[in-house]
């Protein structure tokens, strides 16, 4: 232990994130990007691990990160890939009906970029119209998706994936017509009509009786 050397550095730009020789933690080269945030553990160092804890995972700390170890017996060094990543959020409904068409819409938020896919009740691939995003705050994508449709009665089903956080969603939007509203409709207006018309009619009939 005396003479063990551990480094770690960010690969693409040599960044020193956490140093240890001399039996302790040697800092003053540490990039400011790390600093209060790296930690090694002491007593697993003597078993051969020379693990780094990194606090306050963010986006900007994703990438690279090469481990050079060395003491009286040799040296060995090691490139570790991080991946930052957020799970999407659950996903939220809105469903938009106007005179010509149907709009299925669903909203969530994470990271990274997800894959979207609209897939119909028989497994095809339906046309999505995609927005997507990226927060000012925490770095995540806000997406808006949807699907659009002049047939009433419809069953599709919305999927995303994000490879990254290892997650998978799925959620099936099922809406029905009753056929016969039209007609319940028509048959109420017509009803309403005759009635109007009626009236119509016995009042002309009232006002020329009168001027007779």
């Amino acid at each position: 232990m005396s003479d063990l050397v551990i480094t770690w550095q960010r690969e693409e730009d040599a960044r020193v994130v956490h140093s240890f020789y001399y039996l302790k933690d040697q800092l003053e080269r540490q990039s400011s990007d790390y600093v209060n945030r790296t930690k090694l553990n002491p007593k697993e160092l003597a078993k051969g691990n020379a693990s780094l804890s990194i606090a306050n995972f963010g986006m900007k700390d994703a990438g690279n990160y090469l481990c050079t170890v060395s003491n009286s017996k040799g040296n060995g060094k090691g490139v570790l890939h991080l991946v930052y990543a957020a799970f999407y959020s659950e996903p939220r409904l809105s469903i938009h009906l106007n005179s010509s068409d149907v709009t299925v819409q669903y909203e969530t938020e994470g990271y990274p970029k997800p894959e979207i896919m609209w897939l119909g009740s028989g497994g095809q691939n339906l046309t999505d119209h995609q927005e997507v995003s990226s927060a000012s705050d925490g770095g995540l994508y806000y997406l808006k998706s949807s699907y659009v449709t002049q047939n009433p009665a419809f069953n599709v089903t919305f999927t995303l994936k994000n490879p990254a956080a290892h997650q998978e969603l799925q959620r099936q939007v099922i809406l029905s017509f009753d056929g016969n509203l039209n007609s319940r409709t028509s048959v109420v207006v017509l009803s309403v009509l005759c009635v109007v018309l009626l009236c119509s009619t016995g009042f002309l009939l009232w006002l020329y009786c009168r001027d007779k």
